[in-house]
């Protein structure tokens, strides 16, 4: 592929620099002239069409320096290069339009299924292309469904829980740890204080854990407590790491 276009976030797309490059204009030109049509499109109230075809973005010179340019889509490039008149401007319009539509073209028959392709042998690499995605997809599935499960059993549960109560939970989907290797595993991924059945602020703060409070009378003498105990989207975290280390 002619690399005036390339593929950006999904969209085909040029830039800023080409567009000097080809144009035969100073980048900084360039630049002034994308910015007077988004000014000029946001004026007009389409802030919607400048936010989904006008991306600033940077690049780094030779000296490692950063600086300012714009990705385009093909209906940003028309407008900004429409005031481009001259017999090179327009044959350099030409090549830019075709080169959008051949790269159209090719990501579409990339997503083509394999019966909507004519020629035979793109026919066939692309079948062979599908059975490898449909299989590693497979395999994909087959090695996350006890995770995924397990996390939809905790964000479905919609409460808090004891670590002694969620080790059980786990055994019960495969993964075979005591409340007191749990624990453990807490304090080694530095979630839990090491001295205390208490997590760190952080844990908290990211919605981990919940830590009730109270006050109890021990012979006469109140005392307080605290208890810990895992949110549904802890669960899930925590199921997460587990089952990784499973399977590395």
């Amino acid at each position: 592929m002619n690399q005036l276009v390339f593929i950006e976030g999904n969209q085909v797309v040029t830039d800023s620099l080409t567009v000097a490059e080809v144009f035969g204009k100073r980048h900084d030109v360039v630049l002034r002239d994308i910015e007077v049509q988004i000014e000029k499109i946001e004026q007009s109230g389409e802030i919607d069409f400048s936010l989904h075809n006008f991306a600033e973005s940077t690049y780094e010179n030779e000296r490692k320096r950063k600086y300012r340019k714009y990705n385009l889509t093909e209906d940003a490039f028309t407008l900004v290069v429409m005031s481009y008149v001259s017999p090179e401007a327009m044959k350099m319009k030409i090549r830019f339009i075709n080169e959008f539509k051949k790269m159209k073209n090719y990501i579409q028959q990339l997503n083509e299924p394999s019966y909507m392709i004519e020629d035979p042998v793109s026919r066939a690499k692309r079948w062979i292309s599908e059975q490898e995605e449909r299989q590693q997809l497979e395999q994909t599935l087959k090695i996350q469904e006890p995770l995924v499960n397990f996390a939809q059993s905790c964000m479905a549960s919609e409460r808090s829980m004891l670590v002694r109560e969620l080790a059980k939970l786990a055994c019960k989907n495969g993964i075979v740890i005591g409340e007191k290797r749990l624990f453990q595993k807490l304090r080694e991924w530095k979630m839990i204080l090491a001295n205390k059945n208490e997590p760190y602020q952080e844990y908290i703060e990211r919605g981990y854990f919940e830590i009730a409070q109270g006050v109890r009378d021990v012979k006469g003498t109140p005392k307080s407590w605290l208890t810990m105990r895992i949110t549904p989207k802890g669960q899930a975290f925590i199921i997460n790491k587990l089952k990784k280390q499973q399977v590395s």
